[in-house]
């Protein structure tokens, strides 16, 4: 089964599972890891390498991170470069998480995706995600029913 680890900034990270939960049920083989006010980085890289080993099924591993290029990110990425080379190339460390990447990534890991063909997804569905609303692009004759 595929590994899931979603490593954040504060509680984000139980707050994604939890609502990812309350619309799929319960997940299976995922693991959060929290960066919080005052915690050492590198700490954060020991908690992240603990949560991917831990998930680590022989079946790949999905790494989500919040931000790209902050804390999160960059330990998931220093942590991957020292993993033995087998787990090493069947992990992807993905930034920028939101709710709908995090449940396309339980998809697959349900589906057994092979984990390569993982991650362009996620990041297709979290563009595909993005949408803005205003009144303005309402038409008069919009009928309010067909909500």
């Amino acid at each position: 089964m595929l590994g899931i680890v979603i490593a954040t900034h504060g509680k984000l990270s139980d707050g994604l599972k939890d609502a990812a939960e309350v619309i799929v049920g319960t997940t299976n083989n995922i693991a959060t890891v929290n960066l919080n006010p005052g915690d050492d980085v590198q700490a954060l890289g020991s908690k992240i390498e603990t949560a991917v080993k831990e998930v680590d099924q022989n079946e790949g591993v999905i790494v989500l991170t919040d931000l790209v290029s902050a804390s999160p990110y960059n330990q998931s990425v220093l942590i991957t470069n020292g993993l033995e080379p087998e787990l090493q190339a069947n992990v992807y460390v993905i930034g920028g998480v939101n709710l709908p990447m995090l449940l396309e990534t339980i998809n697959h890991q349900l589906l057994s995706t092979p984990v390569e063909e993982i991650a362009p997804a996620v990041l297709a569905q979290g563009a595909d995600s993005l949408d803005v609303w205003h009144i303005s692009a309402m038409d008069e004759d919009d009928d309010e029913d067909d909500f």
